[in-house]
């Protein structure tokens, strides 16, 4: 019925519509016949020329901003306007070869930048290195001489470098740029010691370690005094005490006897020397001047005790390293931001070359507006009559928008009843299939209908789904109640039959405790009730008294008669020892002592743990003892390394005792204690060890009688 109704109520708006529009119509075709028509063609100018201005007034917005990048205003006539968009094109133009140079630049500037890392790097490294320790030998010398050292298992000290034990007096420091020269290979020499020749020589021929490694074998010589002129190069050199400090002095006498020339004709009449500009005479025809770093440059010396001065040095130009780094870092940063203005401005010339005067020159179209506006007045004016029709047209577009409007809404309002029926119809085939396909029996139609009756609210075919949630849920929820019933009853029982397999393993003969094996269990109850068990524990108990009883009472008899005899054996040897003297006036003794081992103290609490409440009738103490006995029994069958080691401890009696020999005068007064050979000399330890065995063998070959040995 609603459907019917909302139909008839759209076509009576639709006529209503069609009226109004047929009305409409006639207006606007009366208008047109008393010149309407030019005022419709100036108004749709006006349009057009509105519709322009916002295109216009974004383009010109785009221009004004292009203009900003660029650092100028935007032009206000358009021969200025040309200029400028010229001018844009041609830095276009010259983009590339401005970019080039840029990259360029930034290019240097990133090589500098890593080359000032990688020295600021070697520097700290330096630096750190200087700071371990006082050498002047440069870090990576100091970083191979280690990795040989750390390979061998040796101190670096035991490894110097020649460079380590040298150093120009104070009062030489203006020859110390040409010593260092001259001695820059030698002191960068390592000195192996005869003892570990072997074994550097041969790791240095297995590895590679990217350097030039130079060690000297120091063998064992007759010093050899040669003297060494004033002015000669070891005479401007300390030499650091110890075992290599004569060795370095013939060295540097034999092998670096230059002359420190004062003069060119001293330089040139000796036939070995060096000035104090660096330049060496080797021989009287090979002469050198290295120049690849300055003579006075402390970055180079490696020579020296302390190298307190290169460390300062090293840290300061560190220092400087670092902000020159700085300075290259905010000049590529600075370079990096000129590109990206270059880009914005590149970008700024590209909208600007892009644009035309026409189409940002937004006061032409504000006058054409305005002219279009006045002439349409004007047409207006010309025309009385017209004024008054375009009211009755304003109108009539109103009532026809207003019948227009409600059709739409009328229609709407019929999809929407024709769709909830349709809806309502699909329902009711989808829940008479479902009927059709569950057959419920009496009590489940009964249950439900209760169900249903006493929910608080009318069931219709709207509300039918939310009933039937609602019904749902509460069945769901009385569900889960039930099912947590049961699976706490079903964990109760197989708790109890886990318990079962606890205390009964043997007989519980694998069964899983879960309720799948429930007749299993079942049976085996039925079993132990109908089998006689009281029987069988009272089997088991005389079995615990008896059998357990005599087997442990031999297995403790039996250990502690091995103890014994190890004392009554002592006592035949010490009878031995009585007659034979250790010292003038002296004997031994041995006397025997338990070792109070604690695994053989808890062997034995467990022998006496079994053995308790060996007459009880208590079923419960029974069983402990069992337990007890059932461990103990365990771990001495047990093929176990460790328990095999504890059964060979606690079973030989001979590792349960410990021997203290004393020494006794005529007396018998204790003189000294041995409780083993430490601390005494080679002849005490010998003497003692004879004396015992001497004892021993007159023991074993005594006989009965304990007379002297026979052969």
């Amino acid at each position: 019925m609603q459907a019917e109704g909302a139909n008839l109520a759209a076509q009576r708006l639709r006529d209503r519509a069609q009226q109004e529009a047929d009305l409409l119509r006639g207006l606007e075709d009366q208008r047109r016949g008393i010149g309407g028509g030019v005022i419709e063609h100036l108004e749709s100018q006006i349009a057009a020329t509105e519709a322009q201005k916002e295109p216009c007034l974004k383009k010109r917005a785009s221009a004004a901003a292009a203009c900003k990048t660029l650092g100028c205003g935007l032009p206000d006539n358009p021969a200025e306007f040309v200029r400028l968009s010229g001018e844009a094109r041609e830095r276009l133009l010259r983009a590339d070869d401005a970019q080039e140079q840029q990259e360029a630049h930034k290019d240097s500037l990133k090589r500098r930048q890593e080359d000032l890392g990688k020295k600021l790097q070697e520097l700290r490294s330096e630096v750190e290195a200087m700071e371990r320790q006082r050498s002047n030998i440069p870090a990576r010398m100091l970083a191979l001489r280690h990795a040989i050292a750390s390979a061998l298992g040796l101190p670096d000290e035991k490894l110097p470098f020649v460079g380590e034990l040298l150093e120009v007096k104070q009062d030489e420091q203006r020859w110390r740029g040409a010593i260092e020269r001259v001695l820059h290979g030698f002191a960068l020499s390592l000195l192996v010691d005869d003892r570990h020749y072997a074994a550097v020589s041969s790791h240095v021929n297995r590895q590679h370690f990217g350097e030039r490694v130079v060690y000297l074998r120091i063998l064992p010589q007759q010093s050899v005094h040669r003297a060494a002129g004033p002015n000669c190069v070891a005479a401007k050199l300390s030499v650091a005490p110890g075992p290599y400090a004569e060795w370095l002095r013939s060295e540097l006498r034999s092998r670096f006897d230059y002359v420190c020339a004062e003069t060119d004709q001293e330089f040139r009449a000796t036939p070995r020397a060096i000035t104090e500009m660096g330049q060496v005479k080797h021989t009287s025809t090979r002469h050198e001047k290295d120049d690849r770093h300055r003579v006075d440059d402390p970055r180079q010396w490696v020579l020296g005790f302390d190298n307190k001065e290169k460390l300062e040095l090293f840290k300061r130009e560190g220092h400087e390293v670092s902000e020159e780094l700085v300075r290259v870092q905010q000049a590529l940063a600075e370079a990096k931001s000129e590109d990206k203005r270059r880009r914005e401005q590149l970008f700024a010339c590209q909208s600007l070359a892009n644009s035309t005067w026409a189409e940002i020159d937004l006061q032409a179209l504000v006058t054409k507006s305005e002219a279009l506006y006045k002439q349409v007045e004007s047409e207006k004016k010309a025309r009385p009559d017209l004024r008054e029709l375009e009211e009755q047209i304003a109108a009539q577009k109103k009532a026809y928008t207003t019948a227009h409007g409600e059709l739409i809404n009328a229609e709407a309002e019929v999809k929407r009843l024709t769709k909830a029926i349709g809806d309502d119809e699909s329902r009711l085939k989808a829940l008479a299939r479902d009927l059709a396909r569950a057959a419920l029996t009496p009590a489940q139609v009964t249950g439900l209908d209760n169900r249903y009756s006493r929910l608080d609210a009318e069931i219709t075919l709207d509300t039918l789904a939310d009933a039937t949630t609602r019904v749902t849920k509460a069945l769901g929820e009385e569900r889960e109640t039930v099912n947590g019933q049961i699976g706490e009853l079903k964990r109760h029982i197989e708790d109890r039959f886990g318990e079962f397999n606890r205390s009964w393993p043997a007989e519980a003969g694998g069964l899983d405790p879960t309720l799948l094996s429930a007749q299993d269990y079942f049976a085996k109850l039925a079993r132990l009730e109908t089998d006689g068990l009281p029987k069988f524990e009272q089997r088991f108990l005389e079995l615990l008294h008896e059998q357990s009883d005599q087997n442990l009472m031999l297995l403790s008899t039996k250990l502690e008669q091995e103890r014994k005899a190890i004392r009554d054996r002592m006592d035949m040897v010490n009878e031995s020892l009585e007659k034979a003297p250790f010292n003038p006036g002296t004997h031994l003794v041995i006397e025997t002592a338990d070792r109070q081992l604690e695994d053989v103290r808890a062997f034995k609490r467990s022998l006496t743990q079994a053995l308790s409440h060996s007459f009880t009738d208590d079923s419960a103490a029974a069983e402990q003892r069992f337990e007890a006995l059932s461990a103990l029994v365990k771990r001495l069958s047990s093929l176990e390394t460790t328990d095999r080691i504890w059964r060979a401890l606690v079973l030989d009696v001979r590792q349960h005792v410990e021997f203290v020999a004393k020494e006794l005068d005529e007396a018998n007064v204790e003189l000294e204690v041995y409780r083993s050979g430490a601390g005494k000399s080679g002849g005490q330890r010998q003497k003692l060890a004879a004396t015992c065995l001497a004892a021993a063998l007159r023991y074993q070959l005594g006989g009965n009688d304990r007379s002297l040995p026979s052969l």
